[in-house]
């Protein structure tokens, strides 16, 4: 297959690297939800003051963390006239740096900026980081000496102004752009995936690339962990041997079943029966120490029911193994729809006791549904099914597939909108819909978000109007 006939574009790869897409090097030398809040408006006075006498201007807040680590990343502040990327953390006290641990952290390596609501007293520490670097304190008096009269219009108002003059008017160049954008992230992942393969053969490495994307960003690193622990020859012999044996063995390796009923209610049969088949046919068998953290999402999107779902598609796909199975879906003659559906099928449906149950313990939904949503499904077939796929396709030369894996990419519908998407829709449509985003555009909006955007959120000497009007004046 050659280049003129490979349906996924590497233009805008190409097109990258021939423009300078950084203006800014990044460097670290340099009640609290509401003061997050606060912070995240980013509204600020020109010029503010650190405790230790640095002239300070906030150029962006930075991103907000929801997994752990320094409440803002990449935050932009020009300290003395000097423009410095960092991270931020916010307390109420300057002693809660000591107070948290941060400075045993390396986690807060990066933090730039520690900002206070409390004036510190004489003997209060300042922040240092683990690797020893003392960190420049910013004092917030009160909201209005913050947020003013006399303050400058929100940084929030100004990012991007780069592109949404473009979106507004010529909607179709930058649609073709997020499209372009999009593919190039999809050839990226396939390359990943396809080295992977090398390393430990084709089957295990879509089946840790699919375990990953069941974990979703909370619980990617646990479920890799997970696939890591059981390869996937034990996994497809389990499958085949009793099916609910694997998703015991599955939660038991993941730590999620515990071999003991640790609560005082009565154990629910279905945790008896998994026990009792995991003490008759695996009773070697180790569990990992992976940490669950509860992160503030859905119970519905518990990582038991994630991989009880992940169970049941490796079920289903166990008679051929996972390659095989997926590669007579992909060669299939139908329409994208077909295809869609075909895929959805072999997650199951909205049945057993994970139907109506988020942990072992406590009472069942009062809904019933299936242990992966559509959504997560949507997410997992474009993060890791796709790039799968791509990778078979440029390995054996397939026109064919890869020209029935486009059109289903360029026609998977989105995925749940994520913190990225939602912000680069406000910034770049100003909240209206200019054209629909499916899944091709919001990974494009993604890989926007990684070139430009992430590093660079103040949009100070950004050059995407130059890649733009490069786009606009060649045809791809």
């Amino acid at each position: 297959m050659t280049e003129q006939t490979q349906r996924f574009s590497a233009y805008y790869g190409r097109l990258l690297r021939q423009t300078d897409t950084m203006s800014l090097e990044e460097t670290a030398e340099l009640p609290e939800t509401e003061l997050q809040r606060m912070w995240q408006r980013g509204v600020f006075p020109d010029t503010l003051k650190s405790l230790e006498g640095h002239t300070l201007r906030i150029l962006s807040p930075g991103w907000l963390n929801v997994v752990g680590g320094p409440d803002f990343s990449n935050a932009q502040i020009a300290f003395n006239g000097e423009t410095v990327t960092g991270d931020v953390e916010i307390h109420r006290k300057m002693r809660d740096w000591y107070a948290h641990r941060h400075d045993r952290d390396p986690a807060y390596n990066n933090v730039t900026l520690h900002v206070v609501s409390a004036p510190p007293d004489d003997h209060a520490p300042r922040a240092v980081t683990e690797s020893g670097r003392a960190v420049a304190t910013l004092v917030w008096p009160d909201e209005h000496s913050v947020y003013g009269a006399t303050a400058a219009g929100g940084i929030s108002e100004r990012c991007g102004e780069c592109a949404s003059g473009i979106v507004r008017d010529n909607p179709a160049l930058f649609k073709r752009f997020l499209a372009l954008a999009g593919e190039w992230r999809m050839l990226e992942k396939h390359r990943r995936l396809r080295d992977r393969m090398h390393d430990v053969g084709a089957d295990q490495a879509i089946y840790e690339a699919f375990m990953a994307a069941c974990g979703y960003s909370s619980y990617k690193e646990q479920f890799l962990c997970v696939a890591q622990a059981l390869p996937y020859e034990r996994v497809r012999q389990l499958a085949q041997q009793t099916p609910e044996l694997l998703e015991a063995a599955l939660l038991h390796i993941a730590g999620l079943l515990p071999v003991e009923w640790p609560y005082e209610t009565e154990p629910p049969l279905y945790y008896e029966q998994s026990i009792r088949r995991l003490r008759e046919h695996l009773p070697g068998l180790g569990a990992l120490d992976l940490g669950w953290r509860r992160v503030n999402s859905r119970p519905t999107n518990s990582p038991e029911r994630r991989i009880a779902g992940a169970a049941r598609f490796l079920m289903r796909t166990a008679d051929y193994g996972l390659r095989v199975k997926l590669e007579m879906i992909w060669r299939t003659p139908m329409k994208p729809l077909g295809r869609r559906r075909a895929i959805e099928e072999l997650f199951g449906n909205a049945s057993g006791f994970w139907a109506n149950h988020c942990t072992w313990h406590g009472a069942p939904m009062t809904r019933m549904s299936a242990p992966v949503g559509a959504g997560r499904i949507r997410t997992i077939i474009g993060n890791a099914l796709v790039p799968a796929a791509l990778a078979w396709a440029r390995e054996q030369n397939s026109a064919l597939l890869e020209s029935n894996l486009h059109e289903f990419f360029a026609a998977l519908p989105g995925e749940p909108e994520n913190r990225v998407h939602r912000t680069m829709q406000q910034w770049l449509f100003s909240n209206k819909k200019i054209f629909r985003a499916g899944f091709r555009e919001q990974q494009g909006l993604m890989q926007m978000h990684q070139d430009w955007c992430a590093r660079n959120p103040s949009c100070r000497d950004c050059t995407l109007l130059e890649f733009l009007g490069a786009l606009d004046n060649n045809d791809p």
